[in-house]
């Protein structure tokens, strides 16, 4: 729970740090090497925010393919003792 407050509070400092960058850089001032720091950082954030979700969507993909493959699997054991009876 204190991870997840972190993570907002963290985010959103590094999204209000990024608008006031982007200010900076729209009104042809320098950056310093923090600017840049923070926008990498920002940058980081959001791809390993992107991978995260696609992680979640091949768990999930996973997961149904688990319940699938498990369900034909009791298919064929019901076949094969249908046939076990029958022949």
């Amino acid at each position: 729970m204190v991870e997840a407050v972190m993570t907002s509070v963290l985010e959103e400092a590094l999204r209000q740090a990024s608008e006031r960058i982007a200010k900076k850089i729209t009104e042809g001032k320098k950056l310093t090497s923090t600017d840049v720091i923070i926008l990498l950082l920002d940058q980081m954030n959001k791809r390993i925010d992107d991978t995260n979700k696609r992680i979640d969507e091949i768990k999930e993909d996973l997961r149904l393919l688990h319940q699938e493959v498990s369900s034909i699997k009791s298919d064929i054991i019901a076949l094969m003792r249908e046939k076990l009876k029958t022949g």
